[in-house]
């Protein structure tokens, strides 16, 4: 659930700025709510959007008016191997608009900040820059939340610099996984983490099994593809419509090689449509929804929810 900001593995030529020294990144302060309730952020990844950050954001809720915030760019900034999104970008709105019924009817707002520009602040800058630079008065973060430079800082000892600086701050438990691991022989051992985490979300995508990711995730994984690269259509091999796609049209982690039960999304301007039950194939090099007509077929935009994998 936490996010690091600053690395045991930095540069060595990296220095420790000085709480007075430390410059501001050129940010604007996160707007006011229209309620005029004060603004308190969630501290994060929040690559996988799970269950545990929905708590952290229900959290944040009830103190004022929640805004996720994360840090961009830190796998270049730290020479990280690129990989995809567990969620893809252009779903990240959908998914926080879920998160209203947990969130007391607010939907979270999201800031992402340039990790390049607080990474070598030591744990009291930084929470000066959450105060006076993005103008929050409250913040929550996961028992096991590491900040600052070379991660120096822990939840404890953001609650007691939050205190020292007049803001509000909660820290949250980590939220038990649920899953019975010693019948499991799904996920890699040093996957099993006994938290819901992004690592053991991304873990069961690996392995193929969405089942589990979807109950990780309090949502089915929604694999988002670009639908214009569709470059070969026809029927499929069991009856239906077939699209194939090469894996680089995903936009988002896709699952281990096999085939998945999934479902269309339903257009908002049409809530009353029927969902439509998909089959997902993945290979190595592609993608092949298949539906189960062309007209299905004709008004897929690139979203599809995976509810299982074939038996």
């Amino acid at each position: 659930m936490g996010a690091v900001c600053g690395t045991p593995n930095a540069a060595s030529a990296d220095a420790e700025v000085n709480v007075a020294d430390a410059a501001r990144p050129a940010l604007s302060p996160i707007p006011k709510c229209d309620a005029g309730d004060k603004t308190v952020v969630a501290l994060g990844k929040f690559d996988a959007m799970h269950r545990g950050h929905r708590e952290l954001a229900r959290a944040a809720s009830k103190m004022g008016a929640p805004h996720l915030v994360s840090f961009g760019g830190m796998a270049e900034v730290l020479g990280w191997a690129p990989k995809l999104n567990v969620v893809a970008q252009t779903d990240r709105a959908r998914v926080r608009a879920t998160w209203a019924e947990a969130c007391g009817g607010k939907v979270p707002g999201e800031v992402v900040v340039p990790f390049a520009d607080v990474r070598r602040m030591p744990p009291e800058a930084f929470v000066a820059f959450l105060k006076d630079t993005l103008h929050v008065s409250g913040i929550v973060a996961g028992s096991d939340y590491r900040f600052g430079f070379k991660a120096a800082g822990t939840a404890e000892a953001l609650a007691q610099i939050g205190e020292a600086m007049g803001l509000d701050v909660t820290i949250v438990d980590l939220v038990p996984s649920g899953e019975d691991d010693a019948k499991s022989e799904t996920l890699e051992t040093k996957a099993y983490t006994a938290q819901v985490s992004s690592t053991r979300v991304r873990a069961c995508l690996a392995a193929g099994d969405v089942e589990q990711a979807a109950r990780l995730l309090g949502r089915p994984h929604r694999l988002v593809l670009d639908a214009s690269q569709a470059y070969a259509s026809g029927d499929g091999a069991s009856g239906g419509e077939t699209a194939t796609y090469p894996t680089r049209a995903a936009l988002n982690q896709y699952p281990a090689v096999g085939t998945y039960e999934g479902v269309l999304p339903v257009p908002e301007e049409t809530p009353d449509a029927k969902p439509v039950r998909v089959t997902v194939r993945v290979t190595e090099t592609e993608v092949a929804v298949t539906a189960p007509s062309a007209a299905d077929l004709a008004a897929f935009a690139g979203g599809v929810d995976l509810t299982a994998r074939a038996r």
